[in-house]
């Protein structure tokens, strides 16, 4: 057994300085990625020379306990110093790693300053060996500084820097000269943009649900092929038809009037095909009826001159509505012909920037002129104004349906988004190891 004589300060004396020289001069002589493996990218293919070095720093701290046993609690048996040199290793390792990455997300480029990195590098651990001594004074200072710097560490950790928030910005494919803010009385914003208190920088929808008005539309479509076996009020259901579940009734004429929650209408045959004519719930029963009795082929002129008549284009007189050439399956779709729109999109706020070099904005208007400072521009289904921020155009538009004078005032309050308002606003990063993991963690808080 080793049994040195030493006075109790040179004792304690030797326990701090030797774990101080251990973090500090010991652990870089064999390799800095020992002292973050754990926590900075998985154990490599070098796992039989870090335990190595593992076993050859517990003999050297079980030699200093040794030497030193009597100023710490962990000092009368052979199993208690060993207990003290993994709290000393792994501990200060632990407390070592955590400052390491909080110097690093402060900017103090640490790893990369040798003198710093011995100078510091070895404090987690004297911290930890001072937490074992026997003297409580000395325990206490020990115990209080760690408070100390694990607080600093939390909340540098929490804090995002601004090279984050400039990562987070390239991943959301946002730039932060086009971010812009702005709140709309009776409004929230929509599309991932909440900046808070009624803020957001993209979509806006209506905050009382009711102030929506209900999609309106009537859709005449053409199929040729039935489901086999399927019928309604003894008529067969035709296949890709949005009317072939739900309620049915004949009405007279031997037209069959077909609902369901979504949509309703009916389905008339004519020939060898059957013609669709479907309609959203707030389109009057009376109004699809109507056009049910009135179908006929579309002439050219109603096409207007961009689609080929091949027989699958129906045509009917819906009171209150235009038509216009639809897409896949061939179909004609009715709008209100007061082209004030219907639903969410007529009475939806968008904010948006472009760079202003090169941005015509009158491009594609129907109607564009200045206006006190800005320029009213309006096309077939929005209207909303246009003000110039230095090198943008800032625009505020609308649903025909939402108010001008809203949409004026909102382009006169639109601003550049803060900071806050970003991180509020924008996804995470995706952590890439356990201190992004524990960063993600500490500011849920």
């Amino acid at each position: 057994m080793i049994t040195w004589k030493t006075s109790k300060p040179a004792a304690v004396a030797c326990q701090l300085v030797a774990a101080w020289a251990l973090g500090a001069l010991v652990l870089p002589a064999i390799g800095e990625s020992l002292l973050v493996m754990m926590f900075f990218g998985g154990f490599g293919p070098a796992v039989a020379v870090a335990v190595a070095g593992l076993a050859a720093l517990l003999a050297y701290l079980i030699f200093v306990v040794a030497i030193t046993r009597e100023v710490t609690i962990l000092g009368a048996t052979a199993g208690r110093r060993l207990l003290w040199a993994l709290a000393v290793l792994c501990g200060g390792s632990v407390g070592g790693a955590l400052s390491w990455a909080a110097a690093e997300a402060a900017g103090i480029a640490v790893s990369r300053t040798p003198a710093v990195t011995t100078l510091l590098g070895g404090v987690p651990y004297a911290l930890a060996a001072g937490l074992l001594l026997i003297h409580r004074w000395f325990r206490a200072t020990a115990l209080g500084l760690s408070v100390v710097l694990a607080g600093v560490g939390v909340a540098v950790l929490r804090h995002e820097s601004p090279d984050e928030l400039d990562a987070r910005l390239a991943a959301a494919d946002m730039r932060r000269e086009t971010a812009y803010s702005v709140a709309v009385p009776g409004y929230r914003p929509t599309d991932g943009r909440d900046y808070g208190d009624g803020r957001g920088g993209g979509g806006f929808t209506p905050a009382d649900p009711a102030a929506v008005p209900p999609d309106r539309y009537v859709t005449i479509t053409t199929y040729d092929r039935v489901l086999p076996g399927e019928r309604m009020c003894g008529q067969p259901n035709a296949q890709d038809s949005r009317l072939t579940w739900g309620s049915c009734t004949v009405e007279a004429g031997g037209l069959v009037y077909r609902h369901n929650e979504i949509e309703h209408g009916y389905q008339v045959p004519v020939g060898r095909r059957y013609v669709t004519v479907v309609g959203s719930p707030a389109v009057g029963h009376d109004v699809l009826r109507a056009a049910a009795r009135t179908l006929r082929l579309a002439t050219v002129k109603e096409l207007g001159g961009h689609q080929e008549q091949t027989g699958d284009y129906y045509v009917a007189t819906v009171p209150g509505y235009v038509g216009q050439v639809g897409g896949i399956p061939p179909s004609m779709i009715y709008a209100p012909a007061d082209h004030l729109g219907s639903g969410g999109q007529s009475v939806a706020v968008t904010l948006y920037v472009t760079y202003a070099s090169g941005d015509e904005v009158c491009l594609g208007a129907t109607e564009c002129r200045a206006e006190a400072g800005l320029t009213f521009v309006r096309s077939a289904d929005t209207h909303g104004y246009v003000a110039r921020h230095d090198d943008m155009n800032v625009r505020v538009m609308g649903g025909l349906r939402v108010d001008r004078a809203l949409l004026r005032q909102a382009a006169l309050d639109a601003r550049p988004a803060t900071d806050e308002e970003l991180r509020r606003a924008l996804p995470p990063l995706q952590p890439r190891n356990l201190v992004d993991h524990l960063r993600r963690w500490l500011r849920m808080f």
